[in-house]
Formats: C-alpha cells, structure tokens, sequence
C-alpha cells in the first residue's frame, strides 16, 4: 500500500529531498520555494515564531505559508559555508557578510546569536542566507560559539576576529566579554 503524505496541498512524495537533519526533512518544490516537515510540532512553531520576526530581512527566507508541523518557505540555492569554504578562501567580504548576518539576528530580536556554518548558505550572488532559525529563541547567547569554532576547523578564527575588532569593535568586545565567562 501507498500513502500519500499531503501538506499544503503538496504531495511530498513526488519532490526531492534536500536534506534531513534532527528536526525534519526539507522538499525541493520548486526553484522557489521548498516545504520542511517537522517531526515535533514544537520545533515548528518554533522555526515560524523565528522566521516570522526576520520576514523581509535579506538574510532570511521568505515564509510563504505554514501549519502544524511544516513549512514553506523561500528555496535557498547555494552551498553550506562549511563546503564552500572547502574549495573557497574566506575572504574580507565574505567575513562582513558573516558579522551582518550576526547583526540582523540581534536587530529582529533573536536571543541566540549564532549558528552552524551549515545553516548559513552561499547563494550564486554571493547574498548570505540563513536557514535554520528553530533555535534563535531557545537560549541567549551572545558569543557565536558555533560559528567560530566553524570557522576555527577551517583556520580562519583568528583572521575572522582580526576583521571583526577593525570594522566592529564594539562586537569585539561584547564578544570576548562575553567569552571570558561561558
């Protein structure tokens, strides 16, 4: 027997999957859009309360609808940080972009300034996207732990922080402040 899962009046087992993590998996639509299903409904509402707060924000992706355990929302197509900088410098420009990902978190109200260098995203135009958030409101956390330990296994901390204490030095200080007692 054959069953169908439907949501939102797509039937998931016609699409692609993209990627499947603890959370849920998440289905290519189309070029425009992709539909996570949740395993708990309690990480959905959690991914809604948090993309709603960034919508509009060029970080985060579009949220086009929603119910009880998923979502659709904007198809992000590029390559995680962690593979691009496989095969890819970490540039200056691309250490901004990192620090203006961190600053749009704080500025809509997240709690939880950080994530894995796999949930941030490369698109083909060089934009920096961000495509978890079911985290953002679960703790506050100043100092990007993940991120830098991210970018520690590739080498680059110690240039990421030089770049963040020239151009940010107040977010520099923050952080190590912030460090210090963790």
């Amino acid at each position: 027997m054959i069953i169908i899962k439907q949501y939102d009046g797509i039937n998931i087992n016609d699409l692609t999957v993209l990627g499947q993590g603890t959370q849920g998996t998440v289905y290519k639509i189309d070029n425009e859009k992709c539909i996570k299903i949740f395993k708990k409904s309690k990480s959905c509402n959690d991914e809604i309360n948090s993309l709603l707060l960034a919508q509009g924000n060029p970080f985060f992706p579009i949220l086009y609808s929603y119910g009880k355990n998923y979502i659709v929302r904007e198809y992000i197509d590029g390559l995680q940080l962690d593979n691009y900088l496989l095969s890819n410098p970490f540039t200056p420009t691309l250490a901004r972009g990192v620090i203006e990902l961190y600053e749009a978190m704080s500025y809509i109200g997240y709690t939880r300034l950080d994530c894995a260098l796999f949930h941030i995203f490369i698109t083909c135009t060089n934009e920096i996207k961000l495509i978890d958030t079911s985290k953002a409101m679960k703790e506050k956390k100043v100092y990007p732990y993940l991120i830098i330990k991210g970018l520690d296994s590739f080498g680059y901390k110690n240039q990421f922080l030089s770049l963040v204490k020239i151009i940010k030095p107040n977010i520099y200080n923050t952080w190590i402040k912030q460090k210090l007692f963790d």
